[in-house]
């Protein structure tokens, strides 16, 4: 936390930093495991309901070289077009990366003033993380923590 001097780092270097310890202890998890299942299932986009805006996430992987990106769009109940980001994060795990996608969506409602927000993204993992919490040991839980800090303010 404390670098040089006892001052405080770069917080965005820090969180940067600790995401891709997070992605190689992932990764050297999942070789030693082996690759899980995957489930496809078509999906469609239904618009929230009247007063309300939708943030829709997902991330993207490039294999060569290898990049993760995640990227938002926010929209009314017409489908209209009210904000979004594209994010180049790197090397990552998916679930970190879909994780980062929430919370850039949401701080973007949030410097936008939006108050009625359904969020919705693909990853059954995180959802389950930010709707039923997750472990303060999880190496994930740095990034929930923070999207819980946008989800619980007024």
């Amino acid at each position: 936390m404390f670098g040089e001097l006892g001052k405080c780092r770069d917080r965005v270097k820090f969180t940067r930093e600790l995401g891709q310890e997070v992605s190689r202890a992932h990764n050297l998890l999942r070789e030693s495991l082996g690759t899980g299942v995957i489930v496809e299932r078509m999906v469609t986009w239904r618009p929230p309901q009247d007063g309300w805006l939708k943030l829709n996430t997902d991330r993207a992987f490039h294999k060569n070289p290898v990049l993760i990106t995640a990227g938002g769009v926010i929209r009314d109940a017409a489908g209209s077009w009210c904000g979004g980001f594209a994010l180049n994060i790197g090397v990552c795990s998916t679930p970190l990366a879909e994780l980062w996608g929430v919370y850039y969506g949401l701080y973007i409602a949030w410097e936008r003033h939006i108050t009625r927000l359904e969020v919705e993204v693909d990853s059954e993992l995180v959802v389950g993380f930010l709707s039923k919490g997750i472990s303060d040991s999880h190496p994930l839980s740095f990034v929930v923590h923070m999207c819980h800090d946008f989800l619980s303010r007024d």
